[in-house]
């Protein structure tokens, strides 16, 4: 069988270097985007993880709290519990770095008594063993351990001061030490401070307050055994787990999002493989005769079959080793954007560096070469079937590659009716809508099924227009387009699964953001809107000192001014937002879109009334006046739904609270937006640089306008599914590729023909318009199949994998001037892409044209 590759197959392989070279960057291209997500995907996670695991150190449990920390007082109960050894309260800070927007110091405050159990630091340039016998460094409250890597990027040593931004304003550092990329320092990407606990509480206004308390368990008592006790003895608002177990929650807050890229990646390996599956169907038309010679010599079907098969695989292979490096590349590209993005919508993550594991490199070489094998069956099974009289005869190629276009048709059919059914599949894990993207991948397959059978009534739209415009050159056109539809629909079903992708995803993006204007409109109603370190409040924003509120208050133009806290928390499993606010000044303004109940009076909030978002009323199917329970600083509360709104601000959901029952449940009362409403919105520009100037620099202000923050939002939409919408023209360049494969697998079959055609009178001008037509015929099925596949499609994922994944519901809006405007590009590239083939059919000589076998 080698030496049947070797003799037979390579040289057809090296003969047409051109097909074979479009055919192996299909495959490279399809691989390198799959295993750079994947790599992408891995890479954020473990960041994560690692970051959690370099904190806890030899923790064996870590008991922690909410966001906004819980009384120090709680460490002597943990240390009090039978079967703890060792306990040790700590408090961690993301500090905003003054004059360097955008980056972050993750800052430990460890109580350094206790904390050499679990955590050993390593200085630089001195021994870090006796900090705790270093008065100096204990005794202040601005002197701080920084990682070589910030301070190397600060351009700091030891000595130099810095400024972070804190609840209150800037604050002074001095850097005490530098310290290794090691151990503890290895979290948050290597940007670490480290102080003493009590002087970072009072640095960053958090006095006697504690976020986490690591635990070493006697391995005699057992760690399950002290859990259980910790449990017990704490009562609700704590979490006790291992430190191990964190990192799944937030797999399964991003597991969406993560899913969203595989799915782009997936279509445009899929459209690689496409390219294989057209290069050997073609080639089996081609060899007919030397397929049929082959036979007649003794060859078997079989061998036949794996021939052709291991053709596939040779190319797959091939393009998968180039694949692979250019999946690292691409996921150490792109590795920054998705880190921000995770971090802008979910959690603060800080993934610099891109690691291809085994299962990366496994899967890329899995789904590279298997993949292009099996693309292979089909056309290796064609080709086994030959009959070797049949293929000796000199019209054998005619009409080749049409068969089975009835079982085609059957198994597209059959997708197509599959396609509401696998909708009803339940998602097995939180975030993961398996139904919903089977269904459209059996949308994608129905219609790839169905293409030879719409490509044949498409001649009877195509061949008018087709004269009209390009005259006999247009109708012969589209003759031969649908002269061999089987062969034809692989290029019009890769670029229509690419245009069905963009459709897709343009009409779930554009849907989502109609209905979050208007949610904006209705319900976010402020004329200035006020966040420190971060356009718009979330996990990277600082929480602000509310003494604020009346300054801001006191400027001519200000009527009223909302204190807004927006609080990542745990809400029944989910990583929802608590959202509190001042309701006498939001009701007098916003109108909340009500699904359920109505707002609570100021009675009912005080007896634990609140309004729930739609999403987190369909993700645990919560109703008006049902009851749940969330941990707060003050113990377990029970909260009864007064109403369901619609709200978008997370996709895990989010609970509203009045800002003095949140204060008095959480303990907290830090501001995340100040809403400023005006009495003359005139003055606004005037207001917003007032503001600017007076406090801009000291907290590191974003003064944004409601049409800042509609135009902030937008952006946030597009950021998310930006590397999708990337993905999905690298699907659209590889399908241009398959249409040059196509038309120029095409002048070689159709060399005599084209000789004919020259020697009784066409000019070359008749045969490049000849093949152009070819060409825009197959853009513009492309086109028009794609987008009526991404209407059907963006209608699933709007309303199937949107649904179960975030749990929002909004009505689905096509996107038809993409749609147009998608059809009118793949026409105009296809034909650009036939322009090669076209040139080189013009230009064959007519007496070695006729005379071609």
């Amino acid at each position: 069988m080698l030496s049947l590759l070797r003799l037979v197959s390579l040289r057809h392989i090296l003969g047409a270097p051109l097909r074979t070279g479009l055919t192996v960057l299909g495959v490279a291209v399809g691989v390198a985007t799959m295993v750079g997500v994947m790599s992408i995907n891995g890479s954020v996670l473990d960041a994560f993880r690692s970051t959690v695991d370099a904190i806890a150190g030899k923790a064996d449990l870590t008991v922690a709290g909410t966001q906004v920390g819980f009384d120090e007082s709680v460490l002597e109960r943990v240390r009090a519990v039978p079967g703890v050894t060792h306990a040790s309260g700590a408090l961690t800070v993301i500090g905003p770095v003054q004059g360097a927007p955008g980056e972050r110091l993750y800052v430990m405050g460890v109580d350094l008594l206790d904390d050499g159990h679990f955590r050993t630091y390593e200085g630089v340039d001195r021994d870090l063993g006796g900090l705790s016998d270093d008065l100096e460094f204990l005794n202040s409250t601005d002197r701080m351990l920084v990682s070589e890597r910030f301070a190397r990027e600060r351009g700091l040593k030891v000595g130099d001061g810095f400024q972070l931004i804190t609840g209150s304003g800037p604050q002074d550092f001095v850097v005490h030490a530098l310290i290794r990329e090691a151990g503890p320092v290895k979290a948050f990407g290597g940007s670490v401070g480290v102080m003493d606990v009590a002087s970072a509480q009072a640095a960053f206004g958090r006095e006697r307050t504690l976020d986490r308390i690591d635990v070493a368990v006697d391995p005699l008592v057992g760690v399950e055994a002290v859990s259980e006790r910790l449990r017990a003895t704490l009562g609700g608002g704590f979490e006790v787990e291992r430190p191990s177990r964190r990192g799944g929650s937030v797999a399964t807050m991003v597991r969406s999002f993560q899913m969203g890229l595989n799915l782009g990646s997936g279509v445009a390996l899929l459209v690689g493989v496409f390219l294989v599956y057209n290069t050997i169907a073609i080639s089996v038309v081609q060899r007919r005769r030397e397929i049929g010679t082959l036979r007649a010599l003794g060859a078997t079907r079989l061998r036949i079959r794996a021939l052709f098969t291991l053709e596939a695989v040779v190319l797959g292979g091939v393009g998968t080793v180039l694949g692979l490096p250019l999946g690292v590349l691409i996921g150490r590209l792109a590795i920054g954007w998705v880190s921000g993005a995770i971090s802008s919508l979910y959690i603060q993550v800080n993934a610099r560096d891109v690691t291809v594991g085994p299962l990366e490199l496994g899967l890329g070489v899995a789904l590279g070469v298997l993949g292009s094998g099996f693309a292979a069956l089909r056309p290796a099974l064609q080709a086994s079937s030959v009959l070797p009289v049949e293929a000796l005869r000199r019209d054998a190629a005619q009409g080749a590659g049409v068969g089975g276009s009835r079982l085609s048709t059957v198994l597209g059919v059959g997708c197509l009716l599959l396609v509401y059914p696998a909708t009803w599949l339940p998602p097995p894990v939180e975030n993961l809508p398996v139904g919903g993207y089977i269904s459209i991948f059996l949308v994608l397959m129905g219609t790839t099924l169905l293409a030879p059978g719409v490509l044949r009534l498409l001649w009877h739209v195509y061949h008018r227009p087709g004269e009209a415009l390009l005259g006999v050159s247009g109708r012969l056109a589209a003759d031969n387009f649908a002269r061999a539809p089987a062969r034809t629909a692989v290029p019009v079903s890769a670029l229509a699964i690419g245009v069905a992708m963009a459709v897709c995803i343009a009409g779930f993006v554009g849907s989502f953001r109609s209905a979050a204007h208007r949610w904006l409109d209705q319900s976010v109603p402020a004329d200035l809107f006020l966040t420190s370190a971060a356009r718009i409040a979330g996990s990277r924003n600082q929480p602000m000192a509310p003494e604020l509120a009346e300054e801001l208050a006191a400027l001519p133009g200000v009527a009223q001014v909302d204190r807004v806290r927006v609080l990542p928390h745990d809400v029944l499993g989910l990583r929802a937002y608590v959202i509190s606010l001042i309701p006498e000044i939001y009701e007098h303004h916003g109108k909340p879109q009500l699904l359920e109940g109505r707002l609570p009076t100021r009675e009912e909030r005080l007896a634990g009334r609140v309004l729930i978002s739609e999403n987190l009323s369909r993700r645990r199917n919560l109703h008006v006046e049902d009851t749940f329970e969330m941990s707060t600083p003050t113990g377990a509360r029970t909260y009864r739904v007064a109403g369901v709104a619609v709200d978008y601000t997370s996709d895990q959901g989010v609970v509203f609270l009045a800002r003095e029952v949140y204060q008095a449940h959480f303990q907290d009362d830090r501001v995340d937006t100040f809403e400023l409403y005006l009495s003359d919105r005139s003055r606004l520009d005037e207001l917003r640089r007032t503001i600017t100037e007076r406090w801009g620099e000291r907290h590191q202000l974003y003064v944004l306008s409601n049409a800042d923050l509609r135009q902030e939002a937008t952006a946030l939409i597009d950021e998310a599914f930006s590397v999708s919408y990337a993905m999905e023209v690298v699907a659209v360049l590889l399908a241009l590729l398959g249409v040059v494969n196509t038309l120029l697998a095409a002048v070689l079959d159709r060399t005599r023909e084209i000789g004919l055609l020259r020697a009784v009178g066409a000019a070359r001008s008749h045969i490049v318009r000849l093949f152009v037509g070819e060409a825009a015929f197959i853009g513009l099925s492309g086109g028009l199949i794609g987008a009526l596949a991404g209407l059907w499609m963006g209608v699933l994922i709007t309303d199937v994998v949107g649904g179960q994944a975030t749990g929002w519901s909004f009505p689905y809006i096509f996107p038809a001037r993409l749609a147009g405007v998608m059809g009118v590009v793949s026409t105009l590239c296809a034909i650009v892409a036939g322009l090669y083939p076209a040139r080189r059919a013009a230009t064959l000589n007519v007496v070695e044209a006729l005379a071609y076998e």
